[in-house]
């Protein structure tokens, strides 16, 4: 697999459509990816030529509309489970036209089976369920593929993990630090780690053999 040049900048050239459900996005608190994260997800898809997508999180589709927009000859599929999300991701895809490559589908992410292969998995839902997401679609990756994981850093809350008064959320940032250490023990990827990216990226990749 080409290795990223990592030359992450904003593309402002965003179609009318996408500009919109971005700004609508940002208005009414819907977790979207960060631009700085979005630049460096589409910039690795160039690189490496991914054309087959598994997105975990579709939210409003914004995320996977960038991805799709890049090649006519990428298709997606993406999961969503809250329905409200849902209608208006299938809305905003339909009317950006890109409903033939963009596939949404309505269940929680566990529920989801496909025999599938992706060249690219990108995994930006429930964080405490990571470490589940990546064992359930590790067969569904290709041999030559990715899995890119956002909020690696959670607005970062991961180095400030017991200054947290709420049980909750000091209980979520554990799980993402837990899910960190892990993954940079799993002798079967490589990890490339840009905590200084968006809201904290990791991309693994399996390790090849003897290496």
């Amino acid at each position: 697999m080409r290795r990223l040049h990592l030359v992450c900048q904003i593309d402002d050239a965003m179609i009318p459509e996408i500009k919109e459900i971005k700004e609508k996005a940002l208005e009414e608190g819907v977790p979207i990816i960060k631009d700085e994260g979005l630049a460096f997800l589409l910039k690795y898809i160039e690189t490496n030529g991914c054309k087959r997508i598994l997105e975990l999180g579709t939210a409003v589709g914004y995320s996977a509309m960038e991805m799709a927009k890049l090649s006519e000859d990428i298709h997606i599929d993406t999961i969503e489970k809250d329905e409200k999300m849902y209608e208006q991701a299938i809305d905003n895809i339909s009317n950006a036209g890109l409903s033939e490559r963009i596939h949404v589908h309505f269940m929680p992410i566990e529920e989801y089976e496909t025999k599938d292969r992706y060249d690219l998995i990108f995994v930006d839902a429930a964080k405490a369920q990571y470490g589940r997401y990546m064992e359930k679609f590790l067969d569904n990756l290709d041999e030559e593929g990715a899995m890119i994981f956002d909020n690696m850093i959670f607005h970062g809350l991961i180095y400030k993990a017991d200054e947290i008064t709420s049980r909750s959320l000091r209980s979520l940032v554990r799980k993402i630090i837990k899910f960190r250490e892990m993954v940079q023990n799993d002798k079967r990827f490589d990890i490339m780690k840009f905590d200084d990216i968006g809201d904290g990226i990791f991309v693994l990749t399996r390790r090849k053999s003897g290496s």
